[in-house]
């Protein structure tokens, strides 16, 4: 194995992991609502959908974008409604008027985001999509055949792209406690709303 490319690929695995994105805010804002340990099925259906969709990638999904470019357009179009409803929903609890103790409403979302459904979000997650795409296709001399590339780049992955989501699911719990508050749980959640309002400007324009 050319150890020059392998140390690239582990470079290209931190730097995209830990940036802001999509996955890392999802995981920030539900721990921020739902606490570390409630987050963690969706931290763990992210990676698994991740990493199916990197397989897919290695076995040739690059080849099926290539000849259906149009795809790429319908994720990415996929991927910016579905942050959008997000975004309304912390906005919608962000503007809830408090009640008559002073307490603002509780979040819209009554639970966490299901560890199935943060895998199925990779498939219409813009950056997840380009993650697999470009990792399978410009590092395709890493070995001889697609199982034995597909095993290490998942490893490499797990080894060391998942603990970047860790990080922003521990720095959602320490929000936790700001949310305490009614009136800092409010600008909390429109904070994570206009975020996520940036992230679709982003997908759309790129």
């Amino acid at each position: 194995m050319d150890m020059a490319l392998y140390t690239g690929l582990v470079s290209f695995v931190i730097v995209m992991s830990v940036t802001p994105g999509p996955n890392n805010l999802m995981l920030m804002s539900s721990s921020a609502l739902f606490g570390v340990r409630a987050t963690l099925p969706t931290w763990l259906g992210v990676n698994l959908g991740f990493n199916i969709m990197l397989v897919a990638a290695v076995f040739g999904l690059g080849t099926l974008v290539a000849r259906f470019p149009w795809a790429i357009t319908l994720v990415k179009f996929g991927g910016a409604v579905w942050l959008l409803w997000m975004a309304w929903l912390f906005a919608r609890a962000g503007l809830a008027t408090a009640g008559p103790d002073g307490k603002v409403a509780a979040p819209v979302r009554s639970r966490p985001i299901r560890s199935y459904e943060a895998a199925l979000f990779q498939w219409v997650n813009p950056k997840a999509l380009l993650m697999t795409l470009s990792s399978a296709g410009a590092y395709v001399a890493l070995a001889d055949t697609a199982p034995e590339r597909a095993v290490l780049m998942v490893a490499t992955f797990i080894l060391f792209g998942a603990p970047c989501g860790l990080l922003w699911v521990f720095a959602g719990g320490a929000l936790k406690r700001f949310m305490a508050d009614g009136r800092s749980a409010r600008i909390l959640n429109l904070a994570i709303a206009g975020i996520l309002l940036v992230t679709v400007a982003m997908i759309v324009l790129a």
